[in-house]
């Protein structure tokens, strides 16, 4: 354990190294093999106990704690309580959490993942088995790659998440699928129209003919896409906390268009990974049913939900 609090300390100098390059991506590759190895071999709630420590004590995390205060605001204006959302924590351990299961291997993760992977797909190989198209609709909860590992795994075992066009590079590349052991690609929602479209039309007859699950994240803030050519136009209007308030309407439009059922899941991290399924909602019912779903988990679940600290969340003015 002493060599993990090293390794995050090398982590947490970096910028004071940055002059000297060549001497810091050493250390720093060193250190990298070495946290894999640690999580590789160790357990997985000791290094998640070290770590939060470090969070605490104001070690790791530091380029996260402007987010703390949005994140806090935000979670004691909407849930109307006292507390705080520690942004600095949820982060690292999203990045713990992926690394254990992708680069690090480490086997405990990777049965916690396989395990909430069996439990979703009690609930999607039914609807395949009765030729339904299926569209998985998971929340930015715990970590989005682990939701997308989880998403991919299931029935017919092969998938296309609808992401930003960074995910792919900077978080889930090609090596770390494999990694991952799992099928899955993308369709970035960051291109032009002529483009978007056809890939959406392959993905569309893909999912309705039960190829591949489309996975669309519904609790996207509106923002977040608002640049997007598409995205000026893809805001549904609701109430959330009560509150007139827009969601991206992405899993409603591409849910319609195939009549597919839509399952909506999380993750949440409780003495280890686990999954919270909803039961399977029919397309006509998504925009009426999505924000109840939306605003329970964020309520029930806050400290694993990863967008508390978006200025707007879902209540933007344009």
């Amino acid at each position: 354990m002493i060599r993990f609090l090293i390794v995050w300390t090398v982590f947490s100098v970096k910028s004071s190294l940055m002059p000297f390059k060549k001497g810091y991506r050493k250390l720093s590759h060193s250190g990298v093999a070495l946290f894999r190895g640690l999580l590789r071999r160790g357990g997985i709630a000791p290094i998640l106990a070290s770590a939060n420590l470090l969070c605490r004590i104001g070690i790791l995390g530091h380029k996260y704690r402007h987010q703390n205060k949005v994140a806090t605001e935000n979670y004691r204006s909407l849930i109307k309580e006292k507390g705080r959302i520690d942004a600095r924590w949820i982060a690292v351990r999203r990045f713990i959490l992926e690394e254990a299961a992708t680069w690090g291997q480490s086997h405990q993760i990777m049965a916690q993942v396989q395990t909430c992977t069996f439990a979703l797909n009690r609930v999607v190989a039914p609807l395949h088995q009765q030729k339904q198209p299926v569209v998985l609709a998971p929340l930015h909860m715990v970590s989005d790659v682990l939701a997308t590992m989880v998403g991919a795994g299931v029935t017919p075992g092969n998938a296309t998440v609808v992401v930003s066009s960074s995910a792919e590079q900077q978080k889930y590349n090609a090596s770390a699928r494999e990694l991952g052991q799992v099928n899955l690609s993308y369709c970035s929602i960051h291109q032009d129209n002529k483009s978007l479209a056809s890939r959406l039309m392959t993905l569309m007859t893909e999912t309705a003919t039960g190829q591949k699950n489309m996975v669309v994240f519904p609790d996207i803030t509106p923002d977040y896409t608002v640049q997007t050519e598409e995205g000026m136009s893809s805001k549904l209007s609701c109430h959330l906390f009560n509150r007139a308030a827009k969601l991206h309407n992405g899993v409603v439009r591409l849910s319609n268009a195939i009549s597919a059922q839509v399952v909506f899941y999380h993750l949440y991290y409780e003495n280890g990974l686990k999954i919270k399924v909803y039961s399977p909602v029919a397309a006509k019912d998504v925009a009426s049913q999505m924000p109840a779903i939306i605003e329970s988990a964020i309520r029930n679940y806050p400290n694993d939900w990863l967008l508390w600290h978006s200025h707007s969340l879902y209540f933007i003015s344009h």
